[in-house]
């Protein structure tokens, strides 16, 4: 029997088509045809993911690396009144099977209706719709090659490409509206960190390499980014805007790590959103961090160590001030690190132990709640000293045992913190007056119970003026303290806080 096409006309019948799709021995996408025939590719994991708008009316598409046209016929489907198709036919999917041109997306075109020739392409019957396709590389788009477009479609293709920068540069050139990218992504899984799980999750700013098929086996494989540095060379090349979120959700095989970025020049051109259902992985803005230590004379090398490989990895410069008064240096230096044009200034404690992992997780928050005055990582004080931050409740006075359920969530807020790794945004600390760091005595003018310290002086002031502070629960660093080994009666060790010597002395297990 004949089938209709989208555009109303009958054409081939359901057994010819489906003939001519069986003799061609390998499809990419899965392609909906008329009479209810859909072409046996496996491409795209999940369309509605890609949130294209259902209405492109009137818009002129362009569909870099189109193979089988799947999105160009979409494009056509939802309105456009042109489609341009372009693929270089490099990529083969890793399979042995070659590929044999234009095949499938002329078999696809002429099944949908559009056969009847013109200059440099084909429209439908009631010459409404046009659609185009040219053998062209991505490096070779030009407005004199191709014109100029509405909606530029670059799927599965960016990781393909040697150049992806300059890739994403010829784009631009074209484009007047809005880009969607979609590709193979880094933050679910890398081949070089062990595959799915082990990606990139702190929004990092990363594009990996792979010069001998180490992604899928795949030699056409050059490069996967992460969300956040696709996002970042969109914005580079001039698109704003950009939102971006993962394709699948607790994907099980890295085939399935696939992530989506839109962008626009033009708010009113078909900017694609997220869906309701996930998160976004938008790109966060940007702010120069430094970091500020107040030292002692002698201070532990595993600080020291975090220091050098964490700060150096992320280009983060640091200022030490050493001096017999701890506040006093740490203001300095954040004074000085505020007139050079700082945003962000993380303190670091001589005894404190962490990764550029946690450093990392720290800025993420601190970027993502310009809001809070400082992010202050997990730590627990020395001995048995109960975590380094304080809660309230509503009524003001510090609360006791707080439960480990309330810190669940990613951040909570906290009345007090600690210095070892946390991050202070400097907007909020110009709005509290000097000094920030100051020793006060209790109310008998003395330095015992109730005076205040200039570390919890800080945490007051920011208080008084209303400034919020939150607490990392996810991000926990180390706490350095000395250690007394005792060997018992049996030569084996007992360790002791030095604390405990001082209150208790000598363990009375010890060798005598």
């Amino acid at each position: 029997m004949n089938i209709t096409t989208m555009n109303g006309k009958e054409t081939m019948d359901t057994f010819s088509l489906q003939e001519r799709i069986k003799a061609i021995p390998y499809w990419y996408h899965k392609i909906e045809l008329p009479g209810g025939i859909v072409t046996p590719g496996w491409a795209p994991i999940h369309a509605e993911r890609y949130c294209v708008p259902a209405d492109l009316s009137g818009m002129r598409v362009l569909d870099i690396g189109a193979w089988d046209g799947y999105w160009t016929f979409e494009a056509l489907k939802r309105g456009a009144r042109e489609a341009v198709a372009i693929d270089d036919f490099s990529d083969t999917c890793g399979t042995p099977i070659p590929r044999r041109g234009w095949e499938t997306f002329d078999l696809c075109r002429e099944a949908l209706g559009f056969d009847v020739p013109g200059d440099d392409g084909w429209t439908n019957e009631a010459q409404t719709q046009r659609v185009e396709r040219s053998t062209l590389s991505v490096y070779d788009i030009s407005e004199k090659t191709l014109g100029r477009f509405d909606l530029v479609f670059f799927f599965g293709t960016i990781y393909h490409c040697q150049h992806p920068f300059l890739a994403l540069q010829k784009i631009a050139e074209v484009c007047d509206g809005a880009l969607y990218v979609e590709t193979a992504s880094l933050d679910e899984a890398s081949p070089y960190r062990g595959g799915v799980g082990h990606g990139y999750v702190n929004n990092d700013r990363v594009m990996e390499f792979y010069p001998r098929a180490e992604y899928c086996e795949n030699p056409t494989n050059w490069w996967a980014p992460t969300l956040e540095c696709l996002g970042a060379m969109m914005e580079t090349v001039g698109f704003h805007d950009v939102e971006a979120w993962p394709m699948v959700e607790g994907p099980e095989q890295i085939e399935e790590c696939r992530g989506f970025a839109s962008g626009t020049k033009n708010s009113e051109i078909c900017p694609a959103r997220h869906p309701v259902d996930i998160p976004t992985a938008t790109p966060m803005p940007q702010a120069k961090v430094a970091a500020v230590m107040s030292v002692p004379r002698l201070g532990f090398m595993d600080n020291f160590t975090c220091i050098t490989e964490s700060l150096h990895a992320l280009r983060i410069p640091l200022i030490s001030i050493q001096g017999a008064f701890w506040g006093q240096c740490l203001e300095r230096g954040l004074q000085q690190l505020i007139d050079s044009g700082i945003d962000i200034i993380v303190t670091i404690d001589y005894d404190t132990v962490f990764s550029v992992n946690e450093l990392q997780q720290v800025l993420r928050l601190a970027l993502q709640h310009p809001e809070a005055a400082a992010i202050v990582p997990v730590q627990k004080g020395r001995g048995k000293f109960p975590l380094l931050m304080s809660m309230k409740t509503r009524s003001g006075t510090v609360r006791n045992g707080i439960p480990v359920t309330e810190l669940e969530a990613e951040t909570v807020p906290i009345a007090s913190g600690h210095f070892g790794l946390t991050a202070l945004r400097v907007e909020h600390l110009l709005d509290i007056p000097h000094p920030w760091y100051w020793d006060q005595p209790n109310g008998d003018g003395m330095w015992g119970p109730g005076r205040v310290d200039a570390d919890i002086y800080f945490w007051k002031k920011l208080e008084e003026y209303h400034k919020l502070a939150l607490l990392a629960c996810r991000v926990s660093v180390g706490h350095i303290e000395a250690m007394i080994n005792w060997p018992n009666r049996s030569m084996e060790s007992i360790y002791q806080h030095t604390t405990d010597y001082g209150h208790h002395g000598k363990p009375q297990d010890a060798w005598q």
